[in-house]
């Protein structure tokens, strides 16, 4: 297992880049244990007037990483994620991996106590003899980091079988230089309506507009003579009923 970014970032931000040159290079310097360190927190091959790059502390800090990740490795004998390897590499890095392997810390990890483990990171805050508070810190990060579920990115939702999805078409509509585009209306089922009933052949009913037509036309051109036929007709009409009047009439006289 390797280190994770969130876990080099842990390592790096505690270290510190010291001892800082006015010239961006980095000098050798005893850490509180009384240690010469340099860059980083690298300890191994250290010497009094050591001079570092940044470029050279980076480096080394990942060449010690890779022995620590190495070393928490070998020692852990039971499945641990991503955040529990994160944590007992930065804590090996700081006390070493001699601390490491003798401390109740590992005993109860490697028995499945996972909780006990955790409360032992805090029993780890002296260096010189005496609490720092950096390492009060440190260590509560690395509880901390320890006991963090690790959270797995979500999948994208990939179906076995994908459905096709009709498309509606959308006008679009032109407005100035640019276009619109409109949800086309609902497609309405057509109204069916009952056959009317038969009327006759279609030739028929053109003979009599036809003759209607006509007779129209000669009334309209006719005005004089339609007004007798009119007279003569109101006369047959009215004559018997006349008659009948004027006879009671007479028989009532």
């Amino acid at each position: 297992m390797k280190l994770s970014d969130d876990g080099y970032r842990l390592i790096r931000s505690f270290e510190g880049y010291h001892k800082r040159l006015p010239d961006g290079r980095c000098l050798a310097y005893r850490c509180p244990a009384n240690k010469w360190t340099i860059g980083y927190g690298c300890t191994e091959g250290v010497k009094e007037g050591m001079i570092w790059t940044e470029a050279e502390a980076e480096e080394n800090l990942r060449k010690e990483i890779a022995k620590f990740e190495a070393g928490v490795t070998r020692l852990v004998t039971t499945e641990i994620n991503q955040n529990e390897f994160d944590s007992l590499t930065s804590f090996a890095y700081n006390c070493g991996l001699g601390a490491l392997k003798k401390s109740a810390l590992l005993k109860k990890l490697n028995k499945g106590d996972k909780i006990g483990a955790a409360r032992e990171f805090a029993k780890w805050r002296r260096g010189g003899g005496r609490v720092l508070p950096g390492l009060v810190s440190r260590r509560e990060r690395e509880t901390a980091l320890f006991l963090k579920p690790v959270v797995q990115p979500e999948e994208p939702y990939m179906p076995q079988e994908v459905a096709k999805v009709t498309e509606v078409s959308k006008p679009v509509v032109a407005v100035g230089a640019a276009t619109v585009a409109t949800v086309a209306a609902p497609v309405v089922p057509p109204v069916t309506f009952p056959s009317p009933p038969d009327l006759g052949p279609v030739t028929d009913w053109t003979t009599y507009g036809d003759r209607i037509g006509s007779v129209g036309s000669w009334v309209m051109t006719n005005p004089t003579l339609t007004g007798l036929c009119v007279l003569w007709a109101a006369g047959i009409w009215f004559y018997p009923q006349m008659r009948e009047r004027f006879t009671w009439l007479q028989w009532r006289s």
